[in-house]
Order: C-alpha cells, then sequence, then structure tokens
C-alpha cells in the first residue's frame, strides 16, 4: 500500500492471482479515533461480559472501514478464492501486510473486519506486517536447546506489573522442552541495560522482554524502559536497542516485546514502531500496539510459546496466542494488540527437529533419490556430472566484444540481489524483488524482463550459461528456473523445499547446480529436468561454482565452511570461516579458489593442497566474490558497500571503490577490462580496471 492520486494504491499478489486498485482511505480520521480505541481495548479486559460486548463497537467500526476501503470487489474475490484454495490444500491463508505510507502503518490492521466472512480475519489466519528489506531468512536449524533469554525490568515510578505471574507461565508453557533439553531458559540477571548486555554476550535464539514501553513523540520512535542503579526509569530508545541487541552471538531470530505500546507507529515515519526498528537487526518482532494487562501478556506468552516450541512458524504462534486470548474472555479486545512484524519471506524461523552434524567427508552425498539416479542410468545415458565431462569445446556463436564500454552507472530502480554478465559482455542479468531483467550495458535500457509471483518473491540468484542462450535463476518461491530469454519460455522448473539462493551452469550448459536454505546442493540434467546428484549441509546453502573443467563443485555454506566436493558427492575439501560464508569462486584456469563471507574476510587457496596463498581483513561482511577471466585479479563485494580488488597471485590491494550502499554481487567482463557490481543502491556500476598492476 503506498500514495496515489485519489487515494493509496493497493497491489495484491495471490495464490489466485494479482490485481491493483485505488483505495479511499481517510487515515487522518481513522488516526483521531485511536486514543479511544485503546481506552476501549484496556476497558473490555475489566468491564463485565455486558458493558464488554457495547466497547467492542468501535473495534468493528475501525476494523469494517479498513476491510471495505481495501477489500474492493475484485480484490474480495481474490481473498475469498485464495482462502478457499488454501483450505482445499489442507493450509492456512497467510495475510501479508505491505504498508509503506507511514500513516497507513500507524493504523491497526489486526482489526480488519467483516462480519459475513465470520467476523476478525486475524482469528482465521496471521496477519504479517512485513518490513522490506534485502535479506530473506532461512530457519534456523538449532542443536537443542533452542536457548531463550528473559528479562524483567521494573522501574519503581511506573507501577507494579506481575511479571513473576508471566515468568510462572513462560516457565510452565517450556517446561516439558525444557526437560527434554530442548528449550533453555535463562533470565537476565538484573534491570539495567548493562545486566541485558552482559547476558546478550553468552548468545540467544529467541530475547523476551517484560516491563514497560513508551512512544518518544518529539523522536517519533519507540523506546524500553529499563531501570538504572537507583531503580529510576532509564528509557532506550529502539534504534539503540536493536544495537544493544546486535552483540548476542548467536544472535536472536525473534524478539517478543512483552510490554505496552512497542507497536505503536509515528504517522510519519514508517520505521518508528520498538518493533519495526528491530526489524534491521532481528527477522521476527513480536509487540503490542495498545497497553495490555499483565494476565493477557501472560496468557499470549503461554500459547505463543507452546506454538513455537511445537515447531509451528511464527505467524501461526501468534494467531494461537490470539486465539488463547479470545478464549479466555471472548468479549475482550485484546486479542488485538499483539503485531508481528517480519522480514523473512518464511514464517518458520526455527526447525527444534532436524539439527544435523555437519557433513561426514566422503559420506555426504544424499542417497534419497537412488531409483531415479538407476533409472537414469538404466536410460544409457552419461551424464557429465557426477561423471566428469569431456572438456567442452567453445561455444560457437559467442565471443566477447572487446570493444563494449558499458554506461558507469544503469539505474534499475530496485535493489540489486543478484548479477550477472553475458558471455558477449553487451549484456547483463539483474535479479530484485519479483523482476528478472536483462539490460543492454551500453544503452543502459532493459532488453528483457519477467516478473515473479508472490510480492515477497526475491531473485536471490542469476547465472548465463556458457553459450548465453539462457538464463537460470533462483528466488525465494522455492524454484530455480532455466529460461531461453531470446523466446520468453521457461525450460526447466526445478523445486527446492526452501529459497533457492545460488546456480550456476556446468562448462558444457547440459547440467545445472542449485544450492538452497534446505542446506543441499542439487545437480540437474536439464535434458530431462531430473536430479542426478544432491549434497547435504549442516546450514543453509549461500553459493556454489562448477570448476572450469566441470569436475569439482564449490559450496559455500551458513554452516562457516566451504567444500570441495567430486562428481561422486564425495568431500574433496573444507576451507572454515569464522561466520557464513557468503561467496566462491573459481579461478578461470582452475588452479584456484576464492571464498568470502560474514566473517569480513576473503581467502585465496590453490587446488592442488588447498593451501591458503593470501587472506585480506575488510571493514564489514562479505557477500560475493569473483576472479577476472585471466585469473589474476579477485574481487569482492561488501555490506559496507566497500568493492575491493586485489591480485590473485599476491593479495596485493588494487583497487578500492566505495559504492555508498550494501554491495551484493560483482561480476567481472568477460574481457576483463571492466568490473560491475550492484546492491542495496540499487545501480549496476561498471568501473574500468587498471591494466598495469596485474
Amino acid at each position: 500500500m503506498s500514495e496515489a492520486p485519489g487515494g493509496y494504491r493497493i497491489e495484491v499478489s495471490s495464490p489466485c492471482g494479482e490485481d491493483t486498485a485505488v483505495a479511499g482511505i481517510d487515515a487522518d480520521a481513522l488516526l483521531e479515533r485511536l486514543p479511544s480505541l485503546e481506552a476501549a481495548v484496556l476497558g473490555s479486559a475489566a468491564r463485565s461480559r455486558s458493558l464488554g460486548a457495547g466497547m467492542e463497537a468501535p473495534a468493528r467500526q475501525v476494523g469494517g472501514t479498513l476491510f471495505d476501503s481495501v477489500f474492493q470487489s475484485a480484490i474480495k474475490a481474490l481473498y475469498l478464492s485464495s482462502r478457499q484454495k488454501a483450505q482445499e490444500r489442507g493450509r492456512r491463508l497467510r495475510m501479508i501486510l505491505r504498508v509503506r505510507a507511514p500513516e497507513l502503518a500507524a493504523l491497526p490492521w489486526e482489526l480488519l473486519y467483516d462480519a459475513k466472512l465470520g467476523g476478525y480475519l486475524c482469528l482465521h489466519h496471521p496477519v504479517i506486517r512485513y518490513v522490506e528489506m534485502l535479506e530473506p531468512v532461512s530457519p534456523l536449524r538449532v542443536e537443542p536447546p533452542l536457548r531463550i533469554l528473559g528479562m524483567v525490568a521494573l522501574p519503581g515510578s511506573l507501577g507494579t506489573l506481575d511479571a513473576d505471574l508471566e515468568r510462572d507461565g513462560l516457565s510452565t508453557a517450556l517446561r516439558p522442552l525444557m526437560d527434554e533439553g530442548m528449550v533453555q531458559l535463562e533470565w537476565v540477571r538484573g534491570q539495567t541495560k548493562q545486566h541485558l548486555f552482559d547476558a546478550l554476550l553468552r548468545g540467544c535464539h529467541i530475547f523476551h522482554f517484560i516491563g514497560h514501553g513508551r512512544f518518544d513523540d518529539q523522536r517519533r520512535q519507540g523506546m524500553i524502559v529499563f531501570a538504572d542503579e537507583q531503580g529510576r526509569e532509564d528509557p532506550l530508545h529502539a534504534e539503540a536497542l536493536g544495537s544493544l541487541i546486535s552483540v548476542a552471538e548467536p544472535a536472536p531470530r525473534l524478539v517478543v516485546l512483552n510490554s505496552c505500546e512497542t507497536g505503536t507507529s509515528h504517522a510519519l515515519d514508517l520505521f518508528s514502531s520498538t518493533a519495526a526498528k528491530l526489524e534491521y537487526t532481528v527477522p521476527a518482532v513480536v509487540a503490542m500496539q495498545f497497553p495490555v494487562t499483565d494476565k493477557a501478556a501472560a496468557l499470549f506468552s503461554r500459547a505463543f510459546y507452546q506454538a513455537l516450541a511445537a515447531n509451528r512458524p511464527v505467524d501461526e504462534a501468534v494467531r494461537t496466542g490470539r486465539i488463547a486470548l479470545r478464549a479466555d474472555k471472548d468479549d475482550s479486545l485484546e486479542c488485538f494488540t499483539p503485531v508481528l512484524y517480519q522480514r523473512s519471506g518464511d514464517a518458520r524461523l526455527f526447525d527444534l527437529t532436524s539439527a544435523r552434524p555437519a557433513p561426514d567427508p566422503g559420506k555426504a552425498a544424499v542417497d534419497i533419490d537412488r531409483l531415479r539416479r538407476e533409472a537414469h542410468r538404466d536410460r544409457k545415458t552419461e551424464p557429465s556430472f557426477p561423471q566428469p565431462p569431456p572438456p567442452p569445446s567453445p561455444p560457437p556463436l559467442r565471443t566477447p566484444s572487446p570493444g563494449v564500454t558499458p554506461l558507469m552507472v544503469i539505474d534499475t530502480g530496485h535493489w540489486v540481489v543478484s548479477l550477472a554478465v553475458h558471455p558477449q559482455g553487451r549484456l547483463l542479468a539483474t535479479g530484485s524483488r519479483k523482476l528478472i531483467r536483462i539490460w543492454d550495458v551500453v544503452t543502459g535500457r532493459p532488453r528483457w524482463e519477467r516478473r515473479l509471483g508472490g510480492w515477497s518473491t526475491m531473485v536471490n540468484a542469476t547465472a548465463f550459461s556458457p553459450d548465453g542462450s539462457r538464463l537460470a535463476t533462483g528466488s525465494t518461491d522455492n524454484f530455480a528456473r532455466v529460461w531461453d530469454w531470446s523466446t520468453g519460455s521457461v525450460d526447466a522448473e526445478l523445486a527446492h523445499r526452501h529459497f533457492v539462493n545460488t546456480v550456476d551452469f556446468d562448462p558444457s550448459g547440459q547440467y545445472l547446480a542449485t544450492g538452497s536454505a534446505d542446506a543441499t546442493v542439487r545437480v540437474w540434467d536439464l535434458g530431462t529436468a531430473s536430479e542426478v546428484l544432491a549434497l547435504r549441509h549442516a546450514r543453509a546453502v549461500k553459493a556454489v561454482r562448477f570448476s572450469p573443467d566441470g569436475r569439482l563443485l564449490l559450496t559455500a555454506s551458513e554452516d562457516r565452511n566451504a567444500y570441495v566436493w567430486d562428481g561422486d558427492g564425495r568431500q574433496r575439501a573444507r576451507i572454515p570461516h569464522h561466520d557464513f560464508v557468503l561467496g566462491v569462486a573459481f579461478s578461470p584456469d582452475g588452479r584456484k579458489i576464492a571464498t568470502c563471507g560474514q566473517d569480513r574476510v576473503v581467502e585465496v587457496r590453490e587446488t592442488e593442497s588447498w593451501t591458503p596463498l593470501f587472506r585480506a581483513e575488510q571493514d564489514a561482511g562479505l557477500r560475493s566474490v569473483a576472479f577476472s577471466p585471466d585469473g589474476t585479479l579477485v574481487a569482492a563485494g561488501g555490506e559496507d558497500g566497500t568493492v575491493g580488488v586485489w591480485s590473485a597471485d599476491t593479495g596485493r590491494s588494487l583497487v578500492t571503490l566505495q559504492q555508498g550502499r550494501a554491495v551484493n554481487a560483482v561480476a567481472f567482463y568477460p574481457d576483463g577490462r571492466f568490473l560491475a557490481s550492484g546492491g542495496e543502491g540499487k545501480v549496476v556500476r561498471s568501473v574500468p580496471l587498471p591494466e598495469d598492476d596485474r
């Protein structure tokens, strides 16, 4: 939802289609009703049933107005058909709100109401406030126990909040899992920011705060109230709270704020809410948009964690908490107080049931598709992987165009999540949210474009085939696709169980390797669209590359390692890092590999004994690495906007470029004269490289 002439533009993407409309929402009038609505929410918790029923009228009026404004005829039809489709598949529809207009973000969308559709929508399916950020989040495979850090802060002047009740309720809900060793609950030993800092240094998966929150109208930002050493109020604004939480290792995936007004936004600032501001630090935040009673906070927490511990997604856990509040007092409005903010496309933040050890060398090939591979052999076809192919012949039609001088800047208008340069050098492909585009690098204009379904789908990976006739993409809808971009047709659609983060063609163009947040690398025969090999990792796979002769695969994983595999699925080498490994590359002659990661290090090794040749450390995490076509240079781009270029032989720093915003992808042009990079600056920059220093 964003501003448009005559109102607000509503764009809907659903399993049953897409639509666009302009809604005349009187945001100012609805915002003026929030104080009386807050009073009704609290009053409904304290009043008798007869009075409570009357106090629900303001909530139904606001919810009905929001529903009627947005769910116009065609959009309502899409909603109904999508809900029916989800039910037929035995699933629950998820309503994800992507609100760009700050005044709309401040409205209580959890109250969406239509009597003919069963009342409040959030009681029938999850309602999620999506915060648009680049990095999608895959489920964290947690080796038990799941570590929950709780904190109670009750400065004396703010009055009593029954923290013991909620603490007991939380402990009771988690006791079975604690007894099994699946969950560990630790409480911060104090009420000050220093106490929290000390506890966070030990790390946690979930941070649960019990206390008080406020909204600072002057700074237009939410805050949490801690106590100082004398027990007095010591507020901390949301931005600073996010920085404090970021010191945790492991970092929390979820923050639960059982404090009043932590979900309240300012109508002029989309990120002013405490919860939304914390999305820069954690993938999901549950907060309260109205003041909440102690009993409701305790009931919600108990039901929420019971559902989460049962391995339900966080959005469904929030809905479970709402229903628990509604069942306790069915005329209370407090079930609409919790708000879920999320930047992850997948609401399953944790996987408590499938923690796996690191791959065992020699045994990491997955044999789950043995019958398919045997059938493949029975057809007497000879795959080039896992059986190594003969050296590929040069592409018959495609040769680099040394005369191409690309534009220095191509404005894509969207975050560049992935980037690939065509073998001829005249074109490049970018992947963004929903968009796949091929650009003419001389004119800066798009030559080809495709839009994926799903409003939050990120195109994480792009790669041209060796002859340049096809483009492979991987995206957060769990699919890798191979496009014949000259015709626009999809030659292959290959499914994973989670986000596809990386794709790469083998030198013959017959096989495609894909890596996914489901912790597997899969190799596909594109002639039959069948899987010929699968390699399991301990965590999400972030990058995969074939060696120039097609005999090896180099993979990068969130398990803090890069791996080299042969065609039989045997592990040939493991390259350790101190954090997620996000980028890998083979040199064109196959004699070197490069790896980079969140530990800020780029490292180059030779491939005979896998001995390190050099390592360079940057000031921030590195997301992508590439060799130049002649193998003399290696480049890496990082989240602080820096692109570094080094000599691949000596490690000497040759070029440092500052792009201003995080860089997600780097790629050399085929003649080696230019380096392309793209990221959160929404542009692709192509810069000339020095010839003399190589």
